[in-house]
């Protein structure tokens, strides 16, 4: 018993020691406080005359920011215990003045006196000078853990920069008017004194108080200049006026909350962050705390998740506007929200990712090949079995066998290839997420929710539905403090029941896990949809209660994980919205890929031919095949599947998609030449 009680103390003391903890840096030591008197003299008695600054200062930063190695050289220089040796000259010092050697490189010999003997020809000499001499600047510098009586006075602490910290101020980049309509006038300063701001700024990991942030204007046309953005007035009709904003691109300082403005290398890590660590505002907030902002021990900084959020935009922003060429203009004073918005109506492009469009790199894409490298022409994927005679369905063109071939067939490849320059096959995967985002539910609108929290309805049916029962066909208005009239309040209760987390079903749902069939939950028989059967009729719901759902989110994506394009499908994720999707990405023929890889792609390629899209748009250039992973789910005898969409056939009719190499016995083995797994949601959330 007594066992059974010591270990569930280890392991709940194990578990609190590994929770995460907010720890900050042991108190710092100051800076040395030396008269530049002092230090003037010190310099001119050991150094050259031609001694640069930067290099001095590189001596005096290298001394402060090694305080440990100091110690340790101070002590062998100390000796406490009988039978240890004075050293003057320690393997400590000597290796910092290595370090110092090769960070200087040829400027390392301005640090000799003029008048001292030439080191240039013995390294060993050169090292022991430097070390002299660095051991000798510690000493004045205070940064040596004995005094003159040879007493320990304690380790030395990590040196604190703070009070040689800059001075910054936040100002705008441009020194003179911009505006076409206007002459290049000089910027001037126009706030006042007793107006300036004063913030915080966060730059890459350091953190700089009561920073001033100065506002310019031009005094011909009135633009006023801020580091992050432009503010101007433009006249919509008569003497009306409204208020625009230009996001600067070319900005060095974002401003991201009331008081708290960032450098461009902190929203790029935010950026970076979020997306290779799948993270959460709240998570990179949460990291960011915990790691830096509690460095500052007089002054910690916290930041907010709504900062980083801002962060994450506007750093997204510019980002997008930079490869677009443009600087996102948009009306003064919208909120967050608005902001992303509006961004995305002028720089979305309808899903098409600008800075991934025509992406190129060694996964994406390989050296095209018109033959094979394939020795073995046998291909048991590609047998057709007892339905080897099997005619070709009437639902084919006629001439599909001769164009369908798997061997991309691009006229400019071959005329590349007599050039001398390979030209590139290029490959996509093209999937679906069912992640459902929310839409208006009023019949097949589509539109973005007036309210995502809670609200059914866009801006405009939110109008013209909002006093109404939300019950479909009913026009009675609701009672006060529901969704429903008198007469369907009884609905109205059911639904508010079963969609409350706090109540005993609502924990009973989030305690479910998928697939998981518990005492409480219905027995229902779910008839799973294979990808190449039509989707079921949508059910029109009874009630608006809810907000409508989006069936999935399809998006465009290379071999690499790169996202190219995405969209939103209302209703089903059929051949013919995948058709339409990739004709709206991929408008001409010199955009196009030379393979597209869908999990229904024998089933897209069918639509092709059968609405005409096959001749007017892919033929010449695209073929369609199947990822490897429901490739081998399809039938046996689905001869259209197997025949054309093979991805990686062994009969050598895809020079392209096979590709052969040598493992570690040294036998030929074939392997995909890309990768159609590529984890589309990995890059998505």
């Amino acid at each position: 018993m007594v066992l059974k009680s010591f270990a569930t103390i280890f392991w709940a003391l194990l578990f609190l020691a590994v929770l995460p903890t907010v720890s900050a840096l042991p108190n710092e030591g100051v800076f040395p406080d030396i008269t530049f008197r002092e230090f003037n003299i010190l310099v001119q008695e050991n150094f050259g005359t031609d001694v640069s600054l930067a290099t001095v200062l590189t001596v005096l930063f290298t001394l402060t920011n090694n305080p440990t190695l100091l110690s340790l050289h101070a002590r062998q220089q100390n000796p406490a215990v009988q039978g240890e040796n004075k050293v003057g000259m320690t393997a400590w010092i000597k290796a910092l003045a290595r370090a110092l050697h090769e960070k200087l490189a040829a400027q390392v010999y301005t640090l000799e006196m003029d008048g001292e003997r030439d080191t240039k020809g013995s390294n060993s000499a050169l090292i022991n000078s430097l070390g002299e001499k660095l051991d000798l600047f510690a000493k004045h510098l205070n940064l040596y853990p004995y005094n003159s009586r040879g007493k320990f006075q304690g380790k030395l602490k990590t040196i604190s920069h703070t009070q040689i910290q800059p001075a910054l101020v936040i100002c705008p980049d441009s020194i003179e008017c911009e505006q076409m309509s206007c002459k290049p006038w000089a910027v001037h300063q126009i706030t006042k004194t007793r107006d300036i701001p004063k913030v915080t700024l966060v730059k890459g990991s350091d953190i700089y108080q009561n920073v001033s942030v100065l506002t310019g204007q031009c005094f011909k046309c009135k633009t006023l200049y801020s580091a992050d953005h432009e503010s101007l007035s433009e006249a919509i009709s008569g003497e009306e006026t409204r208020d625009r904003r230009i996001y600067l691109n070319s900005a060095k300082y974002l401003k991201v909350g009331q008081s708290v403005w960032v450098d461009r290398v902190f929203s790029n890590a935010v950026v970076n962050g979020m997306y290779s660590f799948h993270a959460s505002a709240s998570a990179y907030m949460d990291y960011w705390n915990n790691s830096f902002g509690v460095l500052n021990q007089d002054k910690p900084l916290k930041l907010s998740r709504r900062q980083i959020w801002q962060t994450f935009v506007q750093e997204s922003i510019r980002t997008i506007a930079t490869s677009a060429k443009v600087n996102l203009e948009l009306n003064d004073g919208l909120a967050i929200d608005e902001v992303t918005k509006e961004a995305f109506n002028i720089l979305g492009e309808d899903g098409l990712i600008r800075a991934a469009d025509q992406h190129s790199c060694p996964q994406c894409t390989q050296k095209y090949k018109a033959t094979s490298d394939i020795i073995n022409s046998a291909d048991p994927a590609a047998v057709i079995g007892a339905d080897e005679n099997r005619a070709v369905p009437p639902i084919l063109h006629p001439n599909l066998e001769a164009s369908t071939s798997n061997t991309a067939s691009r006229e400019n490849m071959q005329t590349n290839v007599l050039d001398n320059e390979p030209a590139l096959v290029k490959l996509v995967v093209v999937d679906g997420i069912v992640m459902g985002p929310q839409h208006c539910a009023f019949g097949d609108c589509t539109a973005d929710l007036a309210n995502s929290r809670g609200g059914v309805f866009c801006s405009v049916h939110n109008i013209q539905y909002g006093a109404k029962c939300r019950v479909r066909g009913c026009l009675s208005s609701k009672i006060s403090g529901t969704q429903a009239c008198l007469q369907h309040k009884d609905e109205w209760s059911k639904y508010e029941f079963n969609h409350k987390p706090a109540i005993y079903a609502g924990v009973r749902r989030m305690l479910r896990q998928s697939g998981e069939n518990v005492p409480w939950q219905p027995t229902t028989e779910r008839v799973p949809q294979p990808h190449d059967e039509p989707a079921p009729d949508v059910q029109t719901p009874k009630n608006y209660f809810s907000a409508g759902r989006f069936y999935c989110v399809e998006t465009i994506c290379a071999p690499c994980g790169a996202v190219i394009a995405w969209t939103k499908f209302d209703k089903s994720e059929s051949p013919t919205h995948i058709l339409d999707f990739l004709e709206s990405v991929y408008p001409t023929e010199e955009s196009r890929p030379d393979y597209i890889c869908i999990d229904k792609g024998c089933a897209v390629l069918c639509t092709a031919i059968t609405n005409g899209s096959w001749e007017r748009v892919w033929k010449k250039t695209t073929r369609f095949i199947v990822d490897t992973y429901h490739y081998i789910n399809h039938r046996t005898n689905d001869f259209l599947c197997r025949k054309y969409c093979n991805p990686a056939p062994l009969n050598g009719s895809a020079p392209n998609l096979v590709v052969a190499d040598t493992n570690s016995q040294g036998h030929v083995i074939y392997k995909r030449a890309f990768n159609t797994q590529v984890s589309i949601i990995s890059k998505i959330m």
